[in-house]
């Protein structure tokens, strides 16, 4: 049958087809489909004007076409679905809606409740995505310096080291022994578009080194990425092996404070510090990495009833001031929810020259 489909060059198929999940238009009963460099992506309804604009505004090259396809042998949908013949009635509605794929390892929260049928659930899990072929279940909250989450194994193969796609790149990770979120994707690719070439930028706790790796494929810059754990430098240099990059990433394992301290003051345009519970203590290695000319602070930090994001702005503009003329936080996004009442949000911060006599 004829279908609506978005054509798009096929650079662009894969920041495409996440932007149509988001606005839920991407049609998955229908496969997508490519013609030489073109990507034919299925939507669910036909979009108005307005709304073509506003993609089209992402890359020129997209326009609407008809195509003929074929619907999708019907898969299940959910787990629920595939579940509701394998456990109790009563414990379906606390089976999870959304999990977290790193490359091909899944990651589930399970209510307390599910426990006894994680087996289940992990095979389930393993049905429904092709792509995966393991499965994890969290056994604890994000905790220590290094942000790592026990976990325990309850499908398919039992390894934790997966490489992950994320716009174009290839990031090495282990899942037992890094952090690395899926749902910092879009922020990720945010950060970058704002990133000039021939900057230089430091990642003060760069983990695997999603944001190094980004900045460094679209652009000639210079990336320092510092890390305290080994685990997180060891991906991070295979990632650099997979990738082929426009600039140059410089792994560092290390505290960030010493390392800036010993080798890297005054040295760059743009500071990351994804640090969110305590980004706001390492504001002065931050001020003194960053050059003396001014430059960019991308701070994350965690709002919540007892900690509020006014307070927080306050704090920074109250540090920073002590060592430069002008500090203004010129965007805040809230990143993701966290918890109920609690969410990650990010602040970008400009900082003008150097004061010359410093407040204390």
């Amino acid at each position: 049958m004829k279908k609506v489909c978005i054509q798009v060059e096929r650079s662009f198929g894969e920041k495409l087809r996440l932007l149509l999940i988001d606005l839920d238009l991407l049609d998955s009963d229908y496969p997508i489909t490519s013609e030489g460099q073109k990507l034919f992506l299925p939507i669910r309804f036909t979009i108005d004007d307005s709304m073509l604009s506003r993609l089209q505004r992402q890359t020129t090259s997209l326009t609407l076409v008809q195509r003929e396809l074929t619907p999708q042998k019907h898969r299940p949908t959910n787990l629920t679905e595939i579940l509701q013949d394998h456990i109790p009635a009563q414990f379906l509605p606390k089976i999870p809606h959304s999990l977290d794929v790193i490359g091909d390892i899944a990651i589930v929260e399970l209510d307390e409740e599910l426990t006894p049928f994680a087996q289940e659930i992990g095979q389930a899990i393993l049905l429904l995505h092709n792509n995966v072929v393991a499965v994890y279940s969290k056994a604890g909250n994000i905790a220590g310096p290094h942000r790592l989450r026990a976990l325990n194994h309850i499908a398919g193969e039992l390894r934790t080291h997966t490489v992950h796609v994320e716009y174009g790149i290839r990031i090495a990770v282990d899942v037992a022994n890094t952090y690395f979120s899926p749902r910092l994707s879009t922020e990720h690719n945010r950060v970058v578009e704002l990133i000039q070439p021939g900057e230089m930028i430091l990642d003060m706790f760069a983990g695997v080194g999603p944001f190094a790796l980004l900045a460094a494929k679209r652009q000639p810059v210079t990336v320092y990425a510092i890390d305290i754990n080994e685990h997180a430098i060891k991906c991070l240099k295979k990632s650099l092996e997979l990738n082929q990059l426009a600039g140059e990433v410089i792994p560092i394992l290390g505290d960030c404070r010493q390392v800036v301290e010993e080798q890297l003051s005054g040295q760059f345009d743009r500071v990351i510090m994804n640090l969110p519970h305590e980004s706001i203590q390492f504001l002065d290695t931050a001020n003194a990495a960053a050059n003396p000319a001014g430059a960019i602070i991308h701070l994350y930090t965690i709002t919540s009833e007892d900690n509020p994001l006014e307070k927080q702005k306050n704090q920074i503009i109250t540090v920073l001031s002590r060592f430069r003329k002008a500090i203004s936080i010129v965007n805040i996004r809230q990143v993701k929810q966290t918890a109920p009442y609690e969410a990650q949000v990010v602040l970008d911060v400009q900082i003008e020259g150097t004061k010359t006599t410093m407040t204390t």
